[in-house]
């Protein structure tokens, strides 16, 4: 398994910022790691992460998974 790494936007977020993330937004964010092929896990990080910065408003690219 590759190393994800995790940016936020720091103009926009800070690591004490309160997000609203849904049950089923972190039901997908841990199945998401479940997933075997690895372009595939990916893709599925960043749809999640879309989801969540669209419900909290945020601009996007505020939130990615590279």
């Amino acid at each position: 398994m590759s190393d994800f790494v995790f940016q936020y936007d720091k103009n926009t977020l800070t690591t004490q910022s309160e997000l609203l993330v849904s049950v089923a937004d972190l039901r997908d964010l841990v199945q998401a790691f479940t997933i075997q092929d690895e372009v595939q896990r990916l893709q599925e990080l960043h749809v999640v992460l879309s989801s969540i910065v669209r419900k909290n408003k945020l601009p996007n690219g505020s939130l990615v998974v590279e």
